[in-house]
């Protein structure tokens, strides 16, 4: 924090005709247990976010700072995202990026090191940085609130260029990651081993957005990460040597598309198509399949077809229809559907939203399937509320209700058992299938800001409760 501090300090008094924007706040994030059973979890927070633009007509200086701190058991960290300065060269012609920088590519490509930017033309731009990686993708601080603090090098070059008709950019990032995997504890349970990875990684992104019309608009892009093997296994008891646990197949791709298109004025149709490779862990302990060779414990795979159409009926009052296809590796084929109506000051500051949806999961009509390897995840969804809505006031109040069609996990309380038959708490979907009520409420005032959040889970009597409050320049 020293060097933030630092860098506020030099944001506190820039020069003369400085452009400086700064925003901060703190929050406090309060659950209860089931049954209002007193305080479950309970975190402080606390953003901080400065720029200052144009020192002395040359220099700029940004800081992005998040930290947390957990109570109740809960994980404390401090993520600084951002503290450089840039200095302007040959009359803006080349960019010079000093600190800890955002890389293009990837949010967690975050580096200590520098970036430099060269405008080759009004539309046409080049950067190449270099440095050591800030975050592993565990989103782990990789030295500055690390007990095993390790270097690890970072490097790349991006292509952008911005036209008004196209615009489009291409990375390559080369970097090392740092991987650590749990294995069984030690004899006695006195410590846990920790076993370190550290692999080279290298990603390819490009994306490019085209406007061929104003009532058009157009985007796609990919995402290649670099896909390695990596063996870990659990020190054994005896002197045959380690037990081998698996393989974690790290790495990923992704692609997405986007068309948006108004064919009127009060009509907005939009198709989006997301595409993404998982596929993380084959483990030796658990069944093997018919083939003989180990089960895949977390493969999600899936690609995602969806429709959206939205039309303004009055005023601000729209209707909503939302269609969502998705194909799952395992199979699985899911259907989300949602049709709504939502707005906001329709009658002195009140609006409202209402909606209704419903996910239908196919996979267990499949012929050939077993239906007892099938999860079943069919369920409806309800919501509806009242807003009221000021220049410096938003307040929103509903309700949200998730009912699991057929599926056993509606208003589950039960504990895990033996028996199938039984309803359980499964992760996600137990949060997802109880009635929340919620009340929200954001005001500015002055330079400040100040928000409420609170929900109230109806069958398990359990609530949670989010306070904010800050200030902007």
């Amino acid at each position: 924090m020293k060097r933030a501090a630092l860098a506020l300090l030099l944001l506190a008094a820039p020069a003369r005709g400085a452009d400086v924007r700064a925003i901060g706040g703190a929050d406090v994030l309060v659950s209860s247990g089931p049954g209002l059973s007193g305080v479950e979890d309970a975190e402080l927070g606390l953003t901080l976010r400065a720029e200052a633009r144009d020192v002395a007509k040359r220099f700029d200086f940004k800081l992005d700072f998040t930290g947390r701190e957990g109570f109740n058991g809960n994980s404390t960290y401090n993520n600084l995202y951002e503290l450089n300065g840039r200095v302007h060269l040959l009359s803006n012609k080349l960019e010079i990026t000093i600190g800890r920088l955002h890389t293009p590519g990837g949010f967690w490509l975050i580096a200590d090191g520098a970036m430099i930017t060269v405008h080759y033309t009004s539309w046409l731009q080049q950067s190449a940085y270099g440095g050591l990686r800030s975050f592993t993708t565990g989103r782990n601080n990789t030295w500055m609130t690390s007990d095993r603090p390790v270097a690890l090098p970072l490097a790349g070059t991006s292509l952008s260029a911005r036209h008004k008709i196209v615009q489009g950019s291409l990375t390559f990032t080369w970097a090392r990651d740092s991987i650590d995997l749990q294995n069984e504890p030690i004899p006695m349970g006195t410590d846990t081993r920790i076993e370190r990875h550290v692999e080279d990684e290298y990603f390819l992104d490009g994306q490019v957005v085209i406007f061929p019309h104003d009532k058009v608009y157009l985007a796609g892009g990919a995402s290649f990460g670099t896909r390695y093997d990596v063996q870990f296994n659990a020190d054994a008891a005896n002197k045959a040597g380690p037990t081998s646990l698996g393989v974690a197949t790290l790495g990923a791709f992704g692609a997405y598309a986007i068309v948006d298109y108004r064919p009127v004025k009060r009509l907005r149709l939009e198709y989006s198509f997301n595409y993404e490779r998982v596929r993380l862990i084959q483990s030796q302990l658990l069944t093997l399949t018919p083939a003989g060779t180990p089960v895949q414990t977390a493969d999600g795979s899936f690609q995602d077809h969806n429709l959206r159409a939205v039309a303004q009926l009055w005023r601000a009052l729209k209707a909503e229809l939302n269609y969502r296809l998705r194909f799952r590796e395992n199979t699985d084929i899911e259907h989300h559907l949602t049709i709504g109506l939502r707005g906001d000051d329709l009658w002195r500051g009140l609006g409202g939203f209402a909606s209704v949806g419903v996910d239908i999961d196919s996979g267990i009509d499949l012929p050939g399937v077993d239906p007892a390897t099938q999860k079943v995840h069919n369920r409806t969804i309800y919501s509806g509320g009242l807003s009221y809505l000021r220049s410096w006031m938003d307040l929103r109040a509903g309700i949200l209700f998730t009912d699991g069609i057929g599926s056993g996990l509606v208003f589950s309380q039960q504990a895990a058992t033996n028996s199938l038959t039984h309803p359980t708490q499964l992760f996600p979907y137990v949060l997802e299938s109880n009635r929340i009520a919620f009340v929200r409420f954001f005001a500015t005032f002055w330079k400040m800001y100040a928000g409420l959040d609170v929900e109230e889970n109806i069958d398990s009597a359990q609530l949670r409760a989010l306070i904010q409050v800050g200030a902007s320049l």
